[in-house]
């Protein structure tokens, strides 16, 4: 079989090319490109966010949303997965204890419920259709409170 007969391969699946995030969002559909530019400036939004693009595994290219003083671990993941982007939000275990869970969404609810924990960190990830999905996500961001500081 002839290289040109074989399918192209996503910028998002191709670990040994480092795509752009304009590359990253030019394999959505208009409807979904809209949803991704929305968490995308949402998430930008937030008090000194930085937006990387990173390798991570299974998720592939994402693009990681950090926070000054966050560590190492980013506030948000976004996963632009052609067919089905996905945000991600790792969220210590106690944090998830203290939300209003019956407040929430079913959509948030789901979320958070099956959640992989690791490490005491449960990491939500939901899958984005519409703008107001994201909306509702960002909202259960705003509610998390910082951790505590170690005493000294």
């Amino acid at each position: 079989m002839s290289g040109s007969s074989q399918k192209a391969r996503s910028a998002w699946q191709d670990r040994f090319r480092t795509p752009t995030v304009e590359v990253l969002i030019r394999d959505f559909n208009k409807q979904l490109a809209a949803v991704v530019n929305h968490a995308r400036d949402s998430l930008l939004a937030a008090e000194g966010a930085k937006e990387e693009v990173g390798w991570h595994g299974v998720w592939r290219w994402t693009m990681v949303y950090r926070l000054p003083g966050n560590g190492e671990r980013g506030w948000a993941y976004l996963v632009p997965d052609p067919s089905k982007p996905r945000l991600t939000l790792p969220i210590a275990d106690e944090a998830v204890s203290e939300l209003p869970i019956k407040k929430l969404s079913k959509f948030i609810r789901d979320g958070l419920s099956h959640a992989p924990t690791v490490d005491g960190i449960r990491w939500a990830q939901w899958e984005l259709q519409n703008k107001t999905q994201v909306d509702d996500i960002l909202s259960l961001a705003g509610l998390r409170k910082p951790p505590a500081k170690p005493a000294r």
